[in-house]
């Protein structure tokens, strides 16, 4: 097991290194299968470089079989399990094309900077930014984990009142800020 760089882990997390993103496919992949488990529970996580969050209110004994099933799965039958369709990914794009779309129209001259034009930029947008965010996730912020992953334990824990399971990876192949 290496040790954690907090330095390494705030790099990754900031430039989307190969850790975040290969624990972000994993975090998608695990949270499918829990989600097929417990159909009656809403679960969502957050990914670094050390590894990844679940929250979602299920026994921590159950975490480590679906990560580790996850993991085998992301890499050989089921890449597809690292894009997940209610991924924040997804809102940031919406965010980001409607919001630059919105402030296109508005600097445009009259007549067609009207509000009417700015909504209907807008509408658009969100329409675009299904599919769209489908694609960055896709190729941006995941990544199918490699073959020195290791999942290494879960630990249960309380964040902000709401029961949570960090689920601790090892990946020295991505331990460089741009692997």
């Amino acid at each position: 097991m290496s040790s954690i760089n907090p330095v390494v882990q705030v790099a990754q997390q900031m430039l989307l290194g190969g850790a975040v993103k290969q624990n972000h496919a994993l975090e998608h992949a695990t949270i499918v299968l829990l989600s097929r488990k417990f159909p009656e529970v809403r679960f969502s996580g957050i990914s670094f470089a050390a590894g990844f969050f679940v929250f979602g209110d299920v026994p921590t004994e159950a975490i480590l079989p679906a990560a580790q099933q996850a993991l085998q799965l992301l890499r050989t039958s089921q890449p597809e399990l690292a894009v997940h369709e209610r991924c924040g990914t997804n809102l940031a794009v919406a965010g980001l094309l409607t919001g630059l779309s919105s402030m296109a129209v508005a600097k445009l001259r009259r007549p067609y900077s009207t509000a009417n034009n700015v909504i209907l930029a807008s509408t658009a947008a969100l329409v675009l930014a299904r599919p769209l965010g489908l694609v960055v996730q896709r190729y941006v912020t995941t990544q199918t984990p490699n073959t020195s992953m290791q999942i290494l334990d879960v630990k249960p824990m309380t964040v902000f009142g709401s029961p949570a399971h960090f689920v601790s990876t090892d990946n020295p192949d991505a331990a460089g800020l741009f692997a």
